[in-house]
């Protein structure tokens, strides 16, 4: 008797657990092969659409020249400028949780992929920045929380939370890097399932005759 109620449990534990490590490993297996190409990829960054050639940023970075104030002050934001306001605002931890200055592509928080123009998201930060006034800490940083809870082009984030999961919120095609919410279900279902199948079985092992 106890040999048949073995076999039930068992049974019972496969039929859960199958389907769900299968569907587990299936997105487990796109993971790794998204991993793998991008591992693969010298020219091509891994937040970019593979189809898109994004090399890193020149040596020198574009000028642009925004307005401010009253009597529309100009104030050109030269390459050692950018290379500021990045050092100031976007790798700073305390504002931006990821860390962006390990990557040779940082600069396109800011530009779009030839770092000839702004994307939409840098545009709008040097708007917000024309707001404030001139070049200062003061004003990058203020000028960023203006824009940093406004949606961003990566659905269902806004452009700090992008940034914070190391996704460029001016490109649509960038890419969150964090565990598929569906993936996540799947873990937490096959982990139920065995704590269940634990306790089945000790029941059946210990109960009385």
């Amino acid at each position: 008797m106890k040999f048949i109620h073995v076999s039930i449990v068992i049974f019972a534990l496969m039929v859960i657990i199958l389907p769900l490590s299968s569907m587990a490993g299936v997105s487990g297996n796109m993971q790794a092969h998204t991993d793998m190409t991008e591992a693969n990829s010298a020219v091509v960054s891994p937040y970019v659409n593979p189809l898109q050639n994004v090399t890193v940023a020149p040596s020198t970075l574009p000028s642009y020249t925004y307005y401010y104030g009253p009597a529309n002050t100009a104030c050109n934001i030269t390459s050692a400028d950018w290379t500021n306001i990045f050092a100031n605002v976007f790798n700073d931890r305390s504002i931006i949780s990821y860390n962006f200055s390990a990557n040779t592509t940082e600069f396109l928080i800011i530009f779009d992929i030839t770092y000839t123009g702004l994307n939409p998201f840098g545009l709008t930060y040097v708007q917000a920045l024309s707001q404030q006034g001139n070049l200062s800490v003061s004003h990058e940083r203020a000028a960023f929380w203006t824009v940093a809870n406004k949606t961003s082009l990566i659905k269902g984030y806004t452009n700090l939370e992008a940034l914070n999961h190391g996704a460029w919120p001016g490109f649509s095609w960038s890419r969150i890097r964090v565990l598929p919410i569906n993936l996540t279900y799947e873990y937490t279902g096959i982990m139920i399932a065995v704590v269940i199948s634990v306790f089945a079985l000790y029941f059946v092992f210990n109960r009385r005759k």
